[in-house]
């Protein structure tokens, strides 16, 4: 009796195992070696000397993005960029040019990210100003740039820099986080 239990049980294993292995896919069979796969993910598509232009629902110019070599992946929002230079003018029509070693345009969110000798020329009121930092992000959306990392903004009149800047281009408005240091010559 405790013989014919055992023979079932083994049985019954053995049909189980063979079961197991017969509907499991092929992939869990496969040994995945280290560093089978790319730690960077590469591009899907690329394009060279490109210059994109973005309308409003009613035709107008939104802004100019124009790199020379763009890549995207599929299923991602997510433009690539080398050597951006972007244009576009503020909701109060006054331009703004921002360039940089690198960036990446989420279309999606209408966010660009600079990074690397980042250099924004601003027109604001009436005055031109030039922005350099290592990163800014500005958001296409609602005109507002934004950093976290040292900056100098020069002007015709003055010099500042600091730590932090958050710049609203419709309300004219800059706001400096920290270490801020200003020189001033009146004309």
């Amino acid at each position: 009796m405790i013989r014919q239990a055992l023979l079932t049980f083994i049985l019954a294993l053995m049909v189980g195992g063979f079961l197991l292995i017969w509907d499991s896919p092929p992939e869990s069979f496969i040994r995945q070696r280290d560093g089978q796969f790319d730690k960077d993910p590469r591009a899907d598509s690329y394009m060279k000397e490109i210059t994109s232009r973005r309308f409003s629902t009613e035709g107008s110019e939104k802004f100019s993005l124009s790199s020379p070599r763009m890549e995207f992946f599929t299923g991602s929002s997510i433009l690539t960029l080398d050597k951006p230079v972007f244009i576009t003018r503020s909701p109060l029509g006054k331009p703004l040019k921002l360039q940089a070693s690198q960036g990446q345009m989420d279309s999606a969110l209408g966010i660009l990210n600079l990074d690397g000798n980042v250099r924004a020329d601003i027109d604001s009121r009436g005055e031109l100003s030039r922005l350099t930092t290592e990163h800014l992000t500005f958001l296409t959306n609602s005109s507002i740039a934004l950093t976290d990392s040292s900056f100098k903004l020069l002007s015709a009149q003055s010099n500042v820099s600091g730590s932090g800047l958050h710049i609203d281009l419709i309300k004219e408005v800059y706001t400096i986080k920290s270490k801020v240091r200003v020189t001033h010559e009146p004309l």
